[in-house]
């Protein structure tokens, strides 16, 4: 198994077919064809069921494929480690943002490090807690920042608090609920979340841990919608109900369409946090940006 038989096998996968990842490579069809026969037989399975309209991996396939991703993430680190440390900062960095850890922090912070290190570019990938830290252990990320709770797995993690979370339940302008105090007033509101409730104690499952701590079973789901932009749409032309980020009522001019409902029983706490992986320093582009981040929420290096 070599690094090139590697690249070759994500290629393929991420392109769909062996045709259209030798195109984007290109490369001869039949060349391609070869590194994946050879990594095949090197491993002793096969990776792909291939089929009239394209190709599936197989369970061999799918497993090779995390790893695969987390071995090529790690050696392009190396280079960009081994760039770095011989002159200016260079290349990429991929970080995993929540909504309200950019809305605080990020667009001043990105400024000056670009400011600081023009050759570096930044790709943040949005998402809720769930999705970034499993992206991180993957290798998809140098670090996250995102939201931390109670019964959120962090042991292959080392985290730096940045600042508690701020939540609050959105609702359209005019609301019928718009002036209740209490929890109890809510339970027959109907709800939409960014992600489909996740394990007890964690950020994705902070409105239905809510709801049982105050002895109210569980919400009255619409549904859930990844996009943020969406879900806030879909707020502000309904009468769904939303537990967000307060920070979001004063970007954009949203407090023209949107309104919290303050009411008296405490929501759940979840912490900004910068998470990185446990067992593997940050490169000095990632570290450089880490450390803006660290300095703009006021607390010292990890």
């Amino acid at each position: 198994m070599t690094l090139n038989q590697l690249r070759a096998f994500v290629e393929v996968v991420e392109h769909g077919s062996i045709r259209a990842a030798a195109r984007h490579l290109s490369m001869e069809q039949s060349g391609l064809t070869q590194q994946i026969k050879r990594l095949e037989e090197s491993l002793g399975a096969r990776l792909f069921i291939r089929a009239a309209r394209g190709i599936s991996l197989t369970p061999e396939g799918a497993e090779l494929l995390a790893r695969a991703r987390i071995i090529l993430g790690e050696c392009e680190r190396a280079e960009q480690i081994f760039q770095q440390l011989h002159g200016d900062l260079s290349g990429s960095i991929n970080v995993g943002v929540s909504s309200e850890v950019f809305g605080r922090l990020l667009p001043p912070v990105l400024q000056e490090f670009r400011r600081q290190h023009p050759r570096v570019s930044v790709h943040m990938s949005a998402g809720p807690s769930t999705l970034l830290l499993s992206a991180l252990r993957e290798g998809k990320l140098d670090f996250a920042l995102t939201l931390i709770s109670a019964g959120t797995d962090t042991g292959d993690f080392r985290s730096t608090f940045l600042d508690k979370s701020d939540p609050c339940v959105l609702c359209r302008k005019g609301h019928p609920l718009r002036d209740a105090r209490s929890i109890h007033q809510l339970q027959d509101a109907e709800w939409v979340n960014t992600r489909p409730f996740g394990r007890v104690g964690t950020p994705t499952n902070r409105l239905a841990d809510w709801f049982a701590r105050n002895a109210l079973g569980t919400p009255k789901m619409v549904g859930s919608v990844e996009s943020l932009f969406d879900t806030l749409d879909l707020i502000a032309s309904s009468n769904y109900l939303f537990l967000a980020p307060r920070i979001i009522l004063q970007k954009l001019s949203l407090s023209r369409h949107l309104e919290s409902i303050t009411v008296v029983e405490p929501i759940p706490e979840s912490d900004m946090c910068l998470v990185e992986r446990a067992t593997i320093d940050l490169a000095p582009a990632p570290r450089a940006f880490a450390e803006l981040l660290l300095d703009r929420a006021g607390v010292g290096g990890n």
